[in-house]
């Protein structure tokens, strides 16, 4: 069973898990993130460039996993409501050689069962701080404007 079918058998709370499933696995799942998400989902993020379909989705993971390549989030809890949800999740990733961690709360838009948007609110400041906090920092950085991040 593909992680599609999965994540809408049960109703919101499977797609919540395998959410979870997913972010708790970091890149080892790159490949498997778009997959709960409609053809032509919206992805916003600050700081980020929007993206609009699954394979400017999935550019867009490549990217950050990238630059961020032990980056997971731990899903803290969530609520639904008609065809919005909202996850509240604390990020981790090594930045500049130090863990970083910072909260964020995804709002999605679901049509039909689908996921069509996920809008991200987070304050960037604290992982730019960790960025141009060292000298390993600036090289993450370096290469988050090269592969265009």
């Amino acid at each position: 069973m593909n992680a599609t079918a999965r994540a809408f058998e049960g109703g919101i709370s499977d797609w919540v898990a395998t959410f979870a499933e997913l972010w708790a696995g970091g890149q080892s799942n790159v490949e498997k993130f778009m997959d709960i998400f409609s053809p032509d989902v919206r992805l916003i993020a600050p700081g980020l460039r929007p993206t609009k379909g699954r394979e400017a989705g999935l550019a867009a993971f490549r990217r950050t996993f990238h630059v961020l390549p032990d980056l997971t989030a731990e899903v803290l809890r969530w609520s639904a409501t008609g065809d919005v949800l909202f996850i509240e999740m604390t990020f981790k990733a090594t930045i500049g050689g130090r863990i970083t961690e910072w909260r964020n709360v995804d709002r999605f838009l679901f049509r039909n069962g689908l996921a069509v948007e996920r809008v991200a609110f987070y304050n960037p400041g604290k992982i730019r701080r960790a960025f141009l906090s060292s000298p390993s920092g600036w090289m993450q950085l370096l290469r988050r404007l090269k592969s265009g991040w």
